[in-house]
């Protein structure tokens, strides 16, 4: 029966023998794996019929058909013939065991870690961890009950660790010798140390398939070179250029210094694992952009193009607005541009501080931050236009103004990215010669605001002119005429642009009527 031995035995001495080992089974079985458990299975509600089981097991070779018969006793005189014991029990109930066991056992495996702090490197061990097969752990069990053997298989896995502890140990070795001792750093004479402190917080352990590498992050190491590249960095000085007289100078630029700071990373990071304590600080020398032999070469040797308007007689000759006409003035004066660059006169003159004064909103003349810097705006606009350089934006005023002639002037709005309303109105050139362009812009004592460009010889020659082409009482219409020669031969001649202008209104809202417009070249 099952597992159980009856051959030979009587219908008692079976019975004896069918129910010890039952009371067996039942009282505990057996649990083989990772470690010895017992499991009941009297507790779970398995019972064995052991009159029906004895009954069965000698009913074999007595009853049933002759062939039965005979097909039973030939396989009991040749060998073992087996029946399985009258059992009931739960499988549900088995499994529900299982499970249990399965959660206090399950377990995920640990890598192992190492951790860097203060003055100590350290490993945290690896673990291994246990799946168990609750299906086939519940199936050996339940064949343990069926042939009453008392033993049963805990089937499971064992699960290794992504990264083991002699993994680990050899990185932390790694490691301790690459903080074992300060780096240091030499130039000329001059000594840096990098602390082992410094080098462990610098380090970087990071797992990856077969172990741990163990390198240098670059961005803290680089922090701990700030010092040094702060004592041995020399910004180079850019040439540039004034105005002496009728003459612009060319001020010598300097070469600086700069540190090769990622060599000397580079050679870090390698070196510090093979041992190697002492670095020698590569420096190389730092051009500036324009050298001294470039300014020369592409310095303004000449006026190519000046204007000037009028600030007194213009109906505000406050000295609020003078003022702001001074400190724009001078931002702008001096201002160099290298061939092929912009000037802007918004990313000039925005950021500065201006005192209240007037300016035309809607028609209206009202006070405001920054009034007068629209006649800044189409002074160096004009001078731009007779030094022959391309204009690429401009915008007219909303009347007409008594210190430029209408369709020469060109205002300007901060907009809404530098704290204003509305869209910004900006006014831009691009240095179109083959060398430096410098502009220049002064208040001078005889009433007039000054604007010249300096630059290299073009052979240009540029004739502005602008004239009313309508009127009515609520708008004006000018159309503004440009000759651009070279060499005496003629590169344009046509309208360069049409404006309207509307009318100032009065504090009673009727239209001021326009004054006599100012000259061409004042």
């Amino acid at each position: 029966v099952g597992s159980v031995d009856l051959g030979g035995k009587t219908p008692d001495e079976a019975e004896r023998i069918v129910r010890q080992r039952a009371t067996r089974v039942l009282e505990g079985i057996e649990l083989n794996g990772p470690e010895q458990m017992t499991l009941s299975p009297g507790r779970m509600g398995a019972h064995y019929d052991i009159e029906a089981t004895v009954d069965a097991a000698y009913a074999v070779g007595r009853e049933g058909s002759i062939a039965r018969r005979l097909s039973d006793r030939l396989h009991a005189a040749s060998g073992t013939l087996a029946i399985p014991p009258a059992v009931e029990y739960r499988t549900g109930k088995v499994r529900a065991q299982v499970q249990d066991i399965a959660s206090r056992w399950q377990e995920e495996p640990r890598a192992a870690l190492i951790n860097v702090h203060g003055r100590e490197i350290e490993v945290v061990s690896a673990r291994e961890g246990y799946e168990l097969d609750v299906n086939a752990t519940a199936q050996s069990v339940n064949r343990a009950i069926e042939d009453m053997g008392g033993e049963a298989e805990i089937v499971g896995e064992v699960l290794r660790p992504r990264y083991t502890t002699a993994e680990a140990e050899h990185a932390a070795e790694k490691a301790r010798a690459a903080a074992g001792a300060p780096i240091t750093l030499t130039y000329d004479g001059q000594r840096w140390s990098i602390s082992p402190a410094e080098i462990r917080a610098a380090l970087e352990v990071t797992a990856q398939d077969g172990g741990f590498r163990v390198g240098l992050n670059r961005n803290r190491m680089g922090d701990y070179l700030a010092g040094v590249h702060d004592q041995l960095t020399v910004e180079p000085e850019e040439a540039d250029f004034t105005i002496e007289g009728s003459a612009v100078s060319v001020t010598p630029g300097e070469a600086g210094r700069r540190v090769q700071e990622e060599e000397l990373l580079d050679a870090l990071r390698k070196g510090v694992f093979q041992g190697r304590r002492t670095y020698e600080v590569s420096v190389v020398e730092s051009r500036p952009e324009l050298t001294t032999a470039e300014a020369k070469r592409l310095k303004p040797t000449e006026l190519v193009g000046r204007y000037r308007t009028r600030y007194v007689g213009t109906g505000d000759e406050s000295q609020a607005r003078v003022e702001n006409l001074r400190i724009a003035s001078r931002a702008i004066n001096g201002t160099t541009l290298a061939p092929g660059e912009v000037f802007s006169a918004n990313d000039i003159l925005a950021p500065l501080e201006y005192n209240d004064a007037n300016v035309i909103i809607d028609g209206k003349v009202e006070s405001a931050l920054g009034g007068g810097l629209c006649q800044i705006a189409s002074t160096v606009y004009m001078a731009t236009n007779y030094a022959g350089l391309d204009v690429i934006e401009r915008h007219p005023h909303y009347s007409e103004l008594s210190y430029i002639r209408p369709g020469l002037d060109s205002t300007l709005w901060f907009g809404a990215a530098n704290g204003y309303s509305g869209q910004e109105l900006d006014m831009r050139f691009r240095n179109t010669s083959d060398g430096y362009v410098m502009v220049r812009e002064y208040v001078a004592d005889d009433g007039y605001l000054y604007a010249e460009v300096w630059g290299r010889p073009t052979g240009k020659k540029v004739e502005m002119d602008s004239r009313r082409i309508s009127a009515s009482k609520r708008q004006t219409g000018w159309v503004t005429h440009q000759t651009v020669k070279k060499n005496g031969e003629v590169l344009f001649d046509g309208v360069l642009h049409k404006d309207t202008y509307e009318p100032l209104i009065s504090e009673e809202g009727e239209p001021i009527p326009n004054t006599e417009p100012a000259p061409v070249n004042p």
